[in-house]
């Protein structure tokens, strides 16, 4: 079954996934999204979440990062990513909810904006913005200047140069730690106000050459309608999820699921599965028919909707 991805390039939770895909070597097509709303081929898919990327097996959904790599390790059936176990889960967390908003700040200070948005007309780089704060309304992510980040950043590159000078983070196989750290000095790297922030760090430039080198695999190029195609014209596949139910919940329940950081817009469907990793919502809509869409546990709030 054929595997879309929905992003676009300069998103970086989109490149660990793109390099994830790269490393398993597995074939996949692109979707290129906008990078600012509205989304209409993709919402029919995703219900409404907001966050980049968002994979597609079939008419199974996955959507944020972290879920995304755990299908991704299902469908293949190799769980080496997972190997560490706690360790590097927390690490991995540590990278998306730490250290990616460190690498905001930077990228988003005045200078390094002004790179990024330098070739945006002056009416896509006002749509942007106004994007990206919607996005962030009532958000629970830290902020901070750009001073104070790079004094983080500093600290944690210290630490990080002398973490992996042979190998990986946890050995001689790459783990989801080192691919959810990748994506945020990747962000870094790829403007030219802040890359020269890493070049003292020539054993931590010397891991990003390494994980750089799975490329993104087999890519090729599509789009949403066929996206959308394949989602109606397969059946969706329920993960066996075995865990109790919290208490005062059932399968079948009507249910929204919502981001408890930021991009806070629920998404609304019936209860298929839970467990502590994962939960799966049933949606239907006339463009794709019956579809599972999955959202990692951690991060999500559920509840019961009318």
């Amino acid at each position: 079954m054929d595997i879309y991805l929905h992003h676009y390039p300069p998103s970086l939770f989109s490149e660990k996934i793109r390099l994830l895909l790269g490393y398993l070597q597995l074939p996949w097509r692109s979707v290129i999204i906008p990078s600012i709303m509205p989304r209409p081929l993709l919402m029919p898919l995703s219900g409404g979440y907001r966050k980049t990327p968002v994979l597609q097996i079939g008419a199974n959904v996955y959507c944020d990062s972290k879920i995304i790599a755990m299908a991704l390790a299902r469908h293949t059936g190799d769980t080496s990513l997972f190997a560490q176990g706690f360790t590097a889960h927390r690490v991995a967390d540590w990278a998306d909810g730490t250290l990616f908003p460190v690498t905001v700040a930077l990228n988003f200070s005045p200078k390094a904006v002004e790179v990024m948005m330098g070739s945006f007309p002056p009416e896509e780089a006002a749509a942007f913005q106004k994007d990206r704060a919607d996005l962030t309304q009532g958000a629970s992510i830290t902020s901070f200047s750009a001073e104070a980040a790079e004094g983080y950043l500093h600290h944690y590159l210290s630490e990080l140069d002398r973490s992996v000078s042979t190998g990986y983070l946890f050995g001689a196989a790459p783990s989801i730690a080192d691919f959810s750290l990748y994506h945020c000095l990747w962000f870094l790297n790829n403007n030219p106000i802040n890359a020269p922030l890493l070049d003292r760090y020539g054993v931590v430039c010397e891991w990003m050459s390494r994980m750089a080198a799975f490329g993104h695999g087999a890519m090729e190029d599509s789009d949403g309608e066929a996206a959308l195609a394949a989602a109606n014209g397969s059946e969706p596949v329920l993960p066996a999820l075995v865990d109790a139910l919290p208490d005062g919940f059932a399968l079948g329940d009507p249910v929204s699921v919502t981001p408890v950081d930021y991009g806070r817009v629920p998404v609304t469907g019936t209860l298929a599965a839970w467990s502590a990793d994962e939960v799966v919502i049933s949606r239907e809509t006339s463009e794709t028919g019956q579809v599972l869409t999955h959202f990692p546990s951690a991060g999500f709030e559920v509840a019961k909707s009318v």
